[in-house]
């Protein structure tokens, strides 16, 4: 098996081309491909606490689906594999995933205190015979190198359309909604209520504009994260999402939610109708926003809106 290598917190771009890689390998040696990667992120295991991921297992599992993977392999990640010498790591995946070359970004380090490098790998994979491809990275526009990290951090300050850029796709949830305190239907806006995993980081505080599938159909919703300022009685974070021309019942349902633009910040209104202004002002921008989206990303939106 021609192994793809990594932690693997969504399928980003520069994954995408490690996967790429992978199967043109497999083809021409004739033989399988798959991914090996890492149950519980070694980001999680090795640091200091408060790592949050891009993608909840379920949704990566998704993801593998829609890149078609046909082999995933997770290692169950401890402070004992971590120890491991980069040649017993080796070791470990030849003789359990019968693995006969590998590939790889050019930033992968592996082993005791990251001591395993590319070109360490490039001469452990000659000795066995294996192949060995090491991908270099890709790039933005604006020279960033496209990373988990670096997605992690354009998510967290609600640059959507730039984590975007770097994932290929839109940043989404898959969750179920759960009762709310009904305010949104007396406003004139009922919104659904989304279960946030504890595990999952989450955009900045604002009001975004999103395509939400619905038993594989897109509608647009403008999804409002924070703590609803103008009302009192509000504890924690809420998700809320009011789905334009959507109607019936959504509780308890399964919904794939897709985050496309930041909007605004969340603010504090004087009262309900000038917050219901306001959300009108928002939704027709949101509308105007998902319309476009819809026609010039028609091939990804095909392929997504069943995820």
């Amino acid at each position: 098996m021609i192994a793809a290598i990594g932690a693997f917190d969504g399928f980003h771009r520069g994954h995408q081309a490690l996967l790429e890689r992978a199967s043109e390998s497999a083809q021409r040696l004739n033989t399988t491909w798959g991914v090996i990667t890492f149950s519980g992120h070694p980001d999680i295991v090795l640091g200091s606490g408060g790592f949050k991921a891009l993608f909840t297992v379920r949704e990566q599992s998704a993801l593998e689906r829609l890149f078609s993977v046909p082999e995933v392999h997770r290692l169950h990640f401890t402070r004992e594999m971590a120890n491991m010498t980069p040649h017993d790591f080796l070791d470990l995946i030849s003789r359990d995933f019968g693995v006969t070359g590998v590939v790889v970004g050019e930033d992968f380090r592996f082993g005791r205190n990251r001591s395993g490098t590319c070109d360490i790998l490039r001469n452990e994979c000659v000795r066995r015979g294996w192949s060995a491809d090491i991908v270099p990275d890709l790039s933005t526009d604006d020279h960033t190198v496209i990373s988990s990290t670096a997605i992690r951090d354009a998510v967290v300050s609600g640059e959507i359309a730039r984590a975007w850029e770097m994932l290929g796709y839109p940043f989404f949830y898959m969750s179920r909604v759960v009762h709310g305190k009904g305010r949104g239907k007396k406003l004139g806006f009922p919104t659904a209520n989304i279960e946030l995993a504890p595990e999952k980081i989450r955009p900045m505080n604002g009001v975004y504009a999103t395509l939400v599938s619905v038993d594989g159909q897109l509608w647009s919703g403008a999804a409002n994260i924070g703590r609803n300022p103008t009302f009192e009685d509000v504890d924690g974070i809420s998700f809320e999402i009011n789905l334009t021309d959507y109607s019936g019942d959504l509780y308890d349902r399964e919904l794939s939610i897709f985050m496309l633009e930041f909007i605004r910040r969340e603010r504090k209104f004087k009262n309900s109708y000038d917050l219901s202004c306001q959300i009108n002002m928002d939704t027709k921008i949101i509308n105007e926003i998902t319309e476009l989206s819809h026609i010039t990303h028609k091939f990804l939106w095909e392929k997504f809106r069943t995820l």
